[in-house]
């Protein structure tokens, strides 16, 4: 078996040190944790063998508070595989930096929705000067070793315009998003059903959260749709297993009562698309992965 996506999602740790109103971490009820290093390892040896090119070592929480991030990053490396991380950014730190440099992380991707107050009302418990800090501390020690990426949602009314005089050129890229629901969990955007999939259970990539169970999606974030346990079988047998099976066939079918994505908004269809800027992307597509852009559809 050979993944449709190369991507493969691996939550490091779900744990996280800024309560923001854009995410409904008080909704969360799955156990929290910080995946061992030795199950990564066999994670990432197994989406290896089904051919995988990018690890991405990040989920439901900051990744930076797991103490062997850099170490589960070097490890993917060693086996010839891509590493991505989107972090809030406030742990990001001198030695963390020159961790990951060293890690030969591939991409990071900084999360920061406003600026000065509004940063700090959006992100609950972050201070707006320690993440500015954080970032001069990034442009300056990167020296292009990691491809550097700014997403923001802009929570105050800011312009398109404003932010991009803002940041644009200061990364390697820079993606301005409207925010979404994460499924059932928050009320940004109107939900309107019109499509019967989304295309994530046919192509997604594959979802492995820090407990080692894996999910169908990742705006799943209490992993209601859980398919399978990665401690008692193998990526390849959840992939081909009975769960997930049944997941696809609903999508197939457009039959998803009572599944987190009955009401999601994934399932939408937009007059004009809630990625409003992307210096990656110029067709501002809706309908592929934010991280590395592939195409979502029904296979």
């Amino acid at each position: 078996m050979k993944l449709i996506n190369p991507e493969v999602r691996i939550e490091n740790c779900n744990f996280c040190n800024a309560s923001c109103t854009i995410c409904p971490r008080d909704k969360l009820t799955r156990p929290w944790a910080v995946m061992p290093f030795s199950h990564f390892k066999k994670l990432v040896d197994e989406a290896k063998e089904l051919g995988a090119e990018i690890i991405s070592v990040f989920g439901y929480g900051e990744p930076l508070l797991d103490s062997n991030v850099a170490t589960k990053v070097a490890y993917c490396f060693q086996k010839g595989l891509k590493t991505f991380i989107t972090t809030n950014g406030s742990l990001l730190t001198k030695h963390t930096i020159d961790a990951l440099i060293g890690a030969r992380l591939t991409k990071i991707r900084i999360s920061m929705h406003g600026s000065g107050k509004n940063y700090e009302d959006v992100h609950r418990g972050l201070d707006f000067n320690t993440l500015t800090k954080n970032l001069a501390n990034l442009m300056l020690l990167n020296n292009n070793n990691i491809e550097t990426e700014l997403t923001v949602i802009p929570m105050h009314g800011e312009s398109v315009k404003s932010i991009r005089k803002q940041w644009e050129g200061a990364f390697d890229h820079l993606e301005i998003w409207e925010p979404h629901n994460w499924a059932y969990g928050k009320n940004f955007r109107k939900t309107k059903r019109v499509k019967k999939t989304c295309g994530r259970p046919f192509s997604g990539p594959v979802q492995i959260n820090a407990d080692g169970k894996m999910m169908v999606c990742c705006f799943d974030f209490n992993a209601e749709m859980m398919v399978g346990d990665t401690y008692k079988s193998s990526i390849e047998e959840i992939l081909k297993g009975r769960l997930f099976e049944i997941i696809r066939k609903r999508h197939k079918n457009g039959i998803l009562d009572g599944l987190p994505c009955e009401k999601c908004d994934q399932l939408n269809e937009y007059e004009k698309s809630p990625l409003l800027f992307s210096t990656k992307d110029k067709t501002r597509g809706i309908n592929k992965t934010s991280t590395n852009k592939f195409e979502l559809k029904e296979m």
